[in-house]
């Protein structure tokens, strides 16, 4: 499985949260994008100074978040079965309240058929 990465602008927000900046806001939502591949069908290396996704193709309220262990917290966002079907979808990335992207991971594309619902977990370690 891929590994996913946290931003460096939502690096940034950790840091001046810590010295007494504005809050941090929770993750809320997952985008889900068919630009994390080449053409030769292999991920392309996620860039921690992405302020987007390549290719945002929708974007939803996560399924569920949780903290699984002391240094990392996994958002779960799903497709269902009549969302996307024939896109090749190749990365997804957490959103935070204010739409600003915190963390992504790209990987093969997987292309959707009508009768598949996805879940996508990406896991930020801290």
């Amino acid at each position: 499985m891929a590994e996913a990465i946290t931003v460096n602008a939502y690096r940034q927000k950790i840091a001046a949260c810590m010295a007494g900046g504005p809050v941090i806001l929770p993750i809320a939502y997952m985008a889900f994008g068919d630009g994390g591949h080449n053409p030769d069908m292999t991920p392309k290396p996620p860039s921690a100074s992405a302020t987007a996704l390549n290719h945002e193709v929708l974007r939803k309220p996560l399924a569920s978040i949780i903290q699984e262990d002391l240094y990392s917290v996994t958002g779960k966002g799903t497709i269902e079965a009549v969302e996307l079907i024939g896109a090749s979808l190749s990365e997804a990335a957490l959103i935070d309240s204010a739409g600003q992207i915190v963390g992504l991971k790209t990987f093969a594309p997987k292309h959707k058929e009508s009768d598949e619902r996805y879940e996508i977990s990406i896991k930020l370690r801290f």
